[in-house]
């Protein structure tokens, strides 16, 4: 008796195929969890995020004026007098 896969000549394949990018979901879920686990979220002060992003070169200096002074009034029209 031989074995015969009818109309399902690439099923091996299909699985192997299956199979692969189920690993590939899983190892991506797996990196995606640990980067949004990870992340400093003591960082909420936009004054702070600012000085991170003018640290790493994102924005340059006349962006960081621009957006410390935007932060700076909007937290003193904000605050209760």
């Amino acid at each position: 008796m031989m074995w015969n896969d009818g109309p399902y000549h690439f099923g091996s394949a299909a699985m192997l195929a299956a199979m692969v990018l189920s690993w590939v979901v899983v190892g991506a879920a797996v990196y995606l969890g640990v980067r949004w686990l990870g992340r400093d979220r003591a960082s909420a002060d936009p004054l702070q995020i600012i000085d991170e992003r003018l640290a790493r070169g994102e924005i340059d200096v006349e962006e960081y004026d621009r957006l410390w002074q935007a932060i700076t009034d909007r937290r003193q029209t904000a605050r209760p007098r």
